[in-house]
């Protein structure tokens, strides 16, 4: 039986016509990403520290490259390539684009499209793309963190801020013709990008300059290994410089390596550390709140303390830092002198229980609830914890034996300055969105101790400052209160001889204080506190009151 001609050639095409209009549709169809603006952060006075900007990108797609030697030879000069590097990008049996060179300019880009135009060249694409910009430099790259090759944050606020600075992309439906060319008039709007937030933060670039300048050149003269220096107002928590050395140039991307990752981490937050000396005034100021001594209080320096071992075990002793015995000392003295066995006999006046809950109200074995990523809480073994023993009470009342950051410590000592009360750590002022602006109130945690006991602590603590073997690192006209402390480095083993914390805190002014400083040097060649971080505190101290304009101690009284 013969088949009737032209049944296939009528009617296959009427009755499959939707179908083929539908792929023939849908091949025209492009759906197109439109990615948000990722939110900028400034510092306290507006000044811009990341930005997103566009940059162009020259991409090629390799099959529908025309005249790769002429197009090589010609954007060589422009691209700053040479022809084999951009010949090398180029694959005739790819279909999709590859990125010849990227972060380019207007003025570049412009003459690149000149270019193709003259030279008739096809394949080629320039695009706009999202780079992010540090106008400021690697300004507090800790603190900012960076972003990879997904545009997602990686570390710092850059990291945990991604939530409000990413935004969310749009989504626009368009078709293209024969050639990929998009049909502009085709364009449907399906989603609307949202821009992400923009963050106003406490850090002051000024403060952050002179605290980074500083650092780097203590741990320079030093022969320290790194270092970490730390401004905040007492008054609101805000933390105004966060410097840590060493540290690393940010970048759009960041590449990672494994070996740097340490020093991409926040280390005020993420890293622990044995505190020493500035500790006792913590186990002084809890003494001060309950009214067991007062800065003229006696107690007796014999040079050493000794607590019985465990059976078979040798006794435990604790002496002064200088070895030395000195008898009688006021309470005053014994932070003069920082004296281990005088700061054991104040904390036995306070009492275990005391001496714990005075740790626990000034925050250490917790997180201070900054707004960086992987804080931790520290460490502290208390008397519900197996295997603690009074051992525990006499090194940890003097700094011993007791984990903190240097966030923790800092804001203790802030809270001496804000008359008792501690505010929560904060690097955030305002979050600004597309629909309005969110100001982070300061926001007050707890009172730790009474006003009267942290301005009685603080007149103490002038007294540490102005005593005459500290006359060289006075700030002249400025009354300081201030205290060292040097802690040894621990180890699996014990601690390693010869390699300290050298650190300082200090509040400016002492009596009404406006800033908390802390400075810290690891490993310094000199090992002492008052030796190595006391003359960096002059400094700083010197730049940043003339800043904030303190007057004298004499014009403000």
């Amino acid at each position: 039986m013969r088949r009737r001609p032209g049944v296939s050639a009528v009617y296959l095409p009427v009755l499959e016509h939707d179908k083929y209009t539908e792929a023939a549709s849908e091949a025209h169809q492009r759906t197109i990403q439109v990615p948000a603006r990722r939110g900028s952060i400034y510092d306290a006075n507006g000044n811009p520290l990341a930005l997103t900007v566009q940059l162009d990108a020259l991409t090629a797609i390799g099959k529908e490259v025309n005249k790769p030697d002429v197009m090589a030879q010609a954007l060589s000069p422009l691209l700053e390539m040479t022809p084999p590097e951009i010949l090398a990008k180029i694959d005739p049996n790819r279909s999709d684009p590859v990125t010849i060179k990227d972060h380019l300019t207007a003025g570049v880009s412009d003459a690149i499209d000149a270019e193709i135009e003259r030279s008739q060249l096809q394949g080629l694409n320039l695009e706009a793309r999202p780079v992010r910009e540090y106008p400021e430099g690697s300004l507090a790259p800790q603190v900012l963190g960076f972003i990879g090759t997904d545009r997602d944050g990686l570390a710092g606020l850059e990291y945990s801020m991604e939530d409000e600075l990413r935004g969310a992309a749009g989504q626009i439906d368009t078709e293209i013709d024969i050639t990929r060319q998009e049909l502009i008039l085709a364009r449907r709007v399906v989603n609307p990008a949202r821009d992400g937030s923009d963050l106003v933060l406490t850090l002051d670039r000024f403060v952050q300059r002179t605290i980074e300048r500083e650092l780097a050149e203590a741990v320079r003269a030093n022969k320290a290994s790194g270092g970490m220096i730390m401004v905040m107002e007492p008054s609101t928590g805000a933390i105004l410089g966060m410097a840590n050395s060493p540290s690393f140039s940010v970048a759009d991307p960041m590449v990672i390596n494994p070996g740097d990752q340490a020093i991409h981490k926040a280390a005020a937050v993420t890293n622990q550390y044995e505190p020493g000396s500035v500790m006792k005034l913590v186990t002084m100021s809890g003494a001060l709140d309950r009214g067991l001594v007062t800065p003229s209080t006696v107690v007796m320096d014999s040079g050493i303390i000794s607590f019985p071992g465990a059976k078979g075990k040798p006794p435990t002793t604790i002496r002064n830092w200088d070895l030395s015995a000195h008898g009688p000392l006021t309470a005053t003295q014994v932070l003069i002198f920082s004296n281990n066995v005088g700061i054991y006999q104040v904390a036995e006046k306070l009492g275990r229980d005391d001496l714990y809950k005075y740790l626990n109200l000034f925050g250490f074995g917790q997180k201070t609830g900054v707004q960086l990523p992987g804080e931790v809480p520290g460490t502290v073994r208390t008397p519900e914890d197996p295997g603690w023993s009074v051992v525990d009470m006499a090194t940890n009342a003097l700094g011993q034996g007791i984990a903190v950051t240097p966030l923790q410590m800092l804001n203790a000592i802030s809270t001496i300055g804000n008359d008792g009360v501690m505010m929560r750590p904060t690097l955030i002022r305002e979050i600004i969105r597309p629909d309005g602006v969110e100001r982070v109130e300061p926001q007050a945690v707890r009172k730790v101790i009474s006003p009267q006991a942290a301005q009685t602590l603080r007149g103490m603590m002038v007294a540490v400052m102005e005593q005459p073997a500290n006359l060289a690192n006075q700030i002249p006209g400025i009354r300081v209160a201030d205290k060292t402390g040097t802690a040894d480095f621990p180890t699996d083993l014990g601690y390693t001889s010869g390699k300290t914390f050298a650190s300082v805190v200090a509040l400016i002014p002492a009596d009404r204080p406006r800033l908390a400083i802390l400075i810290r040097l690891d490993a310094p060649a000199a090992i002492y506190g008052g030796t190595v971080a006391s003359p960096v505190l002059k400094r700083v101290g010197i730049e940043l009151a003339a800043y904030y304009r303190i007057p004298s101690s004499a014009d403000s009284r």
